[in-house]
């Protein structure tokens, strides 16, 4: 989903290949979260690396769990999550670090939305997209076409910046 989502608006810049890369993220704010993995990514591939951290606060839990969302959907499935904290209000975060090891990058996309309950179909789905609808949208982003999602989501905006500074660096 993500490489989907990014290979889409980048295409114009680069030749773009998906590498499923799992570095253990250290604990700590996204800034330096975002920042340790790019350099990471960089040392392994030692080529052009784009890499995305995403981070969830919802309001019922005081922010949390932010960007250790991944290890909080280790523990609630996204299906009961939705079920559970359905009405509340939660906002995405989507920082994405590029570098080529002469420039570094570093954007941020936000979005704000409400928790639904997800529906059935989606019991095994390892996203949040199934129950998030964000504020002014008709429909949870998981109906949403990569296109459309593009335009608004916390990574398409970070994306629309990122692109919009190569852009100027050109």
């Amino acid at each position: 989903m993500k490489y989907r989502e990014l290979s889409h608006g980048l295409s114009e810049f680069f030749e773009c290949s998906q590498v499923i890369y799992d570095e253990p993220e250290i604990q700590g704010k996204s800034e330096d979260i975002i920042k340790h993995k790019l350099k990471r990514a960089y040392e392994t591939f030692k080529q052009p690396v784009l890499v995305d951290d995403v981070s969830v606060h919802m309001s019922a839990l005081n922010g949390f769990p932010g960007p250790y969302m991944k290890d909080f959907f280790t523990y609630i499935t996204p299906y009961n999550f939705g079920i559970k904290f359905a009405g509340t209000e939660m906002s995405g975060a989507c920082f994405l670090g590029f570098t080529d090891g002469q420039i570094e990058i570093i954007t941020e996309g936000k979005m704000d939305g409400i928790i639904v309950v997800p529906k059935e179909e989606h019991k095994d789905a390892k996203q949040f997209d199934i129950f998030f609808k964000l504020n002014g949208k008709d429909r949870v982003l998981e109906e949403f076409s990569t296109t459309e999602k593009n335009t608004f989501s916390h990574r398409g905006i970070a994306l629309e910046n990122l692109i919009k500074i190569l852009r100027e660096s050109k």
